[in-house]
């Protein structure tokens, strides 16, 4: 339940608050691995959290790429198809 409203939450985001997002949690895996290292940290759980909210980003991040990429080339297909149009009515009179 948990995971798909925090996925709702992320898909409603734009893409600068996602990658916003995406370095505070880097900023603080790098801080947990360090923690780790020196053997400072209490809660080892909260790496693979932290490495989970990171994989949610990076796939909500892809799902919104795909998406502008697929509008960007059906808005191109209908110009193609515009443009052939054209040529079609140009030569047939």
């Amino acid at each position: 339940m948990k995971k798909k409203e925090n996925l709702k939450e992320l898909r409603v985001k734009n893409n600068k608050e996602l990658f916003r997002d995406l370095t505070s949690l880097q900023k603080k895996m790098t801080e947990l691995k360090f923690k780790t290292s020196f053997r400072k940290l209490k809660n080892y759980h909260e790496i693979t959290v932290v490495r989970k909210k990171i994989a949610q980003i990076w796939t909500v991040l892809s799902e919104n790429t795909t998406k502008d990429l697929e509008k960007e080339l059906d808005k191109q297909t209908k110009e193609k198809d515009i443009i052939t149009k054209d040529k079609e009515n140009v030569k047939a009179n």
